[in-house]
């Protein structure tokens, strides 16, 4: 979805989903902002909204992101007329001097400007982010404040908790040294109007930046409905579902002999159901058991026969479906891209490598449990939230798997499972927001699930964490390209 034209494509709703799931931002670039581009930026932040369950904030928040638009392209306008003059931003007497000219000038010859602004690489770039915790929208440029911008911006701020009404804002005399002291104002009482304060916008800069964003936190009220929720999913999440065909393997395999054994251990490990089935109950006899192999030795061929039956009360037995293949082979894949990764990238050696294969094998098994709930499991949960006040919110979150990791990571603790495989499962979407201590843990977990929609094109390079990137040293696409294709080989 990043635009780097001023070219507009239609907008993919998909990609918007798969980024709200992921927590991966989107990001629009423009040069010279034209009416189209505007028109598809409103129409972005509207999807991106309406996939949040946040509708009630388009109006609002769209007026907002027009008036951060125009000021930055402003802002850019300005370093290429001031540079044209000889004039320095950070100097004072120069800064009143192009004020005073700047804005006439340059409405006389906008498009002359939007030219140069394109040819200098000065961009308008939109991000949009969905994480656990908030909505965050930024407007960002490469044009850094100057010391009398950051003060102008500051001094509209403080003054902005005097006025009401945007009837107040007109009724009084504005700062119209640069035209922009009254949409800032009127910013923090269009965001007050959403429940929302002047401490949710912030500007800032960092090295090449300047930054402008609006935090929308998540309602503590809709925090609580989905902690209800999820608490009510995972009291039903007592049965293991396992698919019939898999069971129906297992049943020659289970012996003492070596080969045998062995056999057993890598069908085990190449479903996410059975692995989490073998793990629960070894975790019984060695709480920190998360390697298939060591619970298949812990629990013997006696225990797994009954364990592995389908008469076993622990098992829900479903029928292997197209979405059922898609979503193991997703938990497969991520499991061993994640091996392999930590093989070849020995960032992290607190684990073992079949440790990690099996953090990377559940790191979706929210989405695995609700995806094949049975038609009873999934109206109990709509019931419960049609209960509450934030209904529709809370079961689009869960259904969207928007919550996911945070909900995975309460099921396998409520089945006992160690606390190092919750936290891989809760931060392999957030892996900026992980402990410090489990930092390079969640890496691996996150670019090996994040190589697959890479890979299928559902996220693109821009979207990737770039601290992540930056561990793995992967400067280019080139070369994420290139340790995709080394994890795809050994499929």
């Amino acid at each position: 979805m990043e635009e780097t034209f001023d070219s507009v494509e239609r907008i993919d709703h998909e990609k918007i989903r798969t980024s709200i799931k992921l927590h991966t931002p989107i990001e629009i670039t423009t040069y010279t902002l034209p009416r189209n581009m505007e028109v598809y930026i409103n129409e972005v932040l509207a999807a991106f909204l309406t996939e949040c369950n946040q509708q009630h904030m388009i109006e609002y928040l769209t007026f907002c992101l027009g008036e951060l638009l125009t000021n930055s392209k402003k802002a850019n306008t300005k370093r290429i007329y001031f540079k044209e003059h000889n004039l320095d931003l950070n100097v004072e007497s120069d800064y009143v001097k192009g004020m005073e000219t700047f804005k006439m000038d340059t409405l006389n010859n906008i498009d002359y400007y939007l030219t140069e602004q394109k040819k200098a690489g000065l961009y308008i770039k939109l991000v949009l982010q969905f994480t656990d915790d908030n909505i965050r929208i930024e407007i960002r440029n490469n044009s850094l404040l100057c010391p009398h911008e950051r003060q102008r911006i500051q001094e509209k701020l403080d003054n902005a908790k005097q006025y009401k009404s945007e009837k107040d804002v007109f009724g009084k005399l504005i700062d119209q040294t640069e035209g922009a002291g009254l949409g800032i104002i009127i910013i923090v009482l269009m965001l007050q109007k959403i429940g929302l304060s002047k401490d949710n916008y912030k500007v800032y800069t960092n090295e090449t930046e300047t930054v402008t964003a609006i935090e929308l936190p998540i309602k503590q009220e809709i925090q609580e409905g989905l902690d209800t929720v999820c608490n009510d999913f995972i009291q039903l999440q007592r049965q293991v579902p396992v698919i019939n065909s898999e069971l129906e393997e297992l049943e020659e395999l289970i012996a003492d002999t070596p080969a045998e054994k062995k056999k057993l251990i890598n069908k085990i490990a190449d479903s996410v159901s059975l692995s989490a089935l073998v793990l629960k109950n070894a975790v019984k006899i060695v709480p920190d058991c998360c390697e298939v192999s060591k619970a298949v030795d812990v629990l013997g061929a006696e225990k797994l026969k009954k364990i592995l039956n389908k008469d076993n009360p622990e098992i829900r037995i479903i029928q292997a479906s197209e979405f059922t293949d898609r979503l193991w082979t997703h938990a497969r894949t991520t499991a061993i891209f994640a091996y392999n990764i930590a093989k070849n990238f020995p960032i992290e050696k607190k684990y073992s490598l079949e440790e990690i294969y099996v953090f990377g094998l559940l790191h979706d098994i929210e989405c695995v449990l609700m995806e094949v709930s049975s038609p009873e499991e999934k109206e109990l949960i709509r019931h419960k939230c049609e209960r509450l006040n934030v209904s529709e919110q809370i079961y689009h979150m869960i259904s969207n798997f928007s919550y996911h990791g945070s909900t995975g990571a309460k099921v396998v603790k409520s089945w006992g499972l160690p606390d190092k495989l919750a936290a891989a499962i809760k931060y392999h979407n957030n892996p900026d927001h992980a402990p410090d201590e489990i930092k390079k843990l969640i890496a691996i977990i996150y670019l090996a699930d994040i190589l697959q929609y890479f890979d299928s094109k559902d996220v693109d390079f821009y979207q990737i964490n770039k601290n992540i990137l930056k561990l793995f040293n992967i400067e280019s696409e080139e070369k994420l390209f290139y340790i995709l294709n080394q994890v795809k080989s050994i499929l």
